[in-house]
């Protein structure tokens, strides 16, 4: 499948995020979310899954980045059908995730999501400083930037939060996500009340919950690394998980959708995007089968000698 695909008549978002198709630069809108969220176990990466689920579901062509290479979730649950738009960076490193700023550039494709790890948040500072990242990404290549922080009920959730805005000022859009895994909506105390908060409320901050999952139904899609779609159909699941999953996804979609037009929902859908990925990612598994079957093959003579 060809990395570039054709934006004509795609819709996209001029600078208020109202949907508009005449822009300054000469290249289509688009954008780039990133979810994050300095602490593990905020719940980022279930909400970045969630939402790369319902961009397939929509058939919202996306283009995902795992920038944590020792634990990538993404991967692990959609690398089977739609391994050629996960990719990867190396935020840790020095020129480790250039490519991603090289292929938003070169790509075509509308939205764009990066999953970022727990601890990058120095390492990222210093990768959009180093760049003027964000300057680049509004200037030469007609992007914008929709930054989701996922939070918990802790303090140093309100603390990642304010050094992401010291970072980013007011050249991205933001979302706070509170995930409810960890408590009531009105227990989010410290962030509730706190003073950041009210100041992004006023300068345009869209707040979500991310419903909590039940555990035995997560527990079983994260015991067969399986997409939410998946967890309704497998062989092993049963009525009741498939019904949390399905229930669960859908109060998903509802609770996103004041931030639709800040996660690309507003573009026109491409139903031959993602059949056109499954089918490239079939020949892949295809194509290495055999070559793991030609060097058993070809390893069988030398093993006859030997015995």
């Amino acid at each position: 499948m060809s990395q570039n695909r054709t934006n004509k008549g795609k819709k996209v978002m001029s600078d208020d995020n109202t949907t508009n198709t005449n822009n300054s630069n000469s290249k289509p809108q688009k954008r780039l979310i990133i979810v994050t969220g300095d602490k593990g176990g905020v719940g980022k990466s279930t909400f970045a899954r969630a939402l790369f689920q319902l961009y397939i579901n929509k058939n919202l062509p996306c283009v995902t980045y795992e920038a944590d290479l020792r634990n990538p979730q993404l991967e692990r649950y959609f690398k089977k059908d739609y391994r050629p738009i996960i990719r990867y960076i190396d935020i840790f490193h020095r020129g480790g995730a250039d490519d991603l700023l090289i292929n938003l550039d070169e790509s075509d494709c509308p939205i764009t999501l990066l999953d970022l790890p727990a601890q990058s948040g120095g390492f990222f500072e210093s990768y959009v400083k180093e760049l003027s990242f964000f300057e680049v990404l509004k200037t030469d290549i007609n992007c914008r930037v929709t930054m989701i922080s996922v939070i918990s009920r802790v303090l140093d959730s309100i603390n990642v939060l304010e050094k992401l805005r010291e970072l980013c000022k007011d050249q991205v859009d933001y979302i706070v996500v509170k995930n409810l895994f960890h408590g009531e909506e009105e227990k989010f105390e410290r962030y509730n009340d706190a003073s950041l908060r009210q100041n992004m409320l006023a300068t345009g901050l869209i707040e979500l919950v991310m419903p909590d999952l039940f555990y035995k139904s997560y527990d079983f899609i994260d015991r067969h690394a399986l997409t939410f779609n998946e967890g309704q159909t497998h062989k092993a699941t049963n009525i009741v998980i498939k019904s949390r999953i399905k229930s669960w996804l859908a109060e998903f979609e509802t609770q996103i959708k004041p931030a639709f037009n800040l996660l690309g929902f507003d573009i026109q859908p491409d139903d031959g995007y993602y059949p056109a990925v499954v089918e490239k990612s079939k020949e892949l598994r295809e194509n290495e089968e055999k070559e793991k079957a030609k060097n058993q093959d070809s390893n069988l003579p030398s093993q006859n000698i030997a015995a």
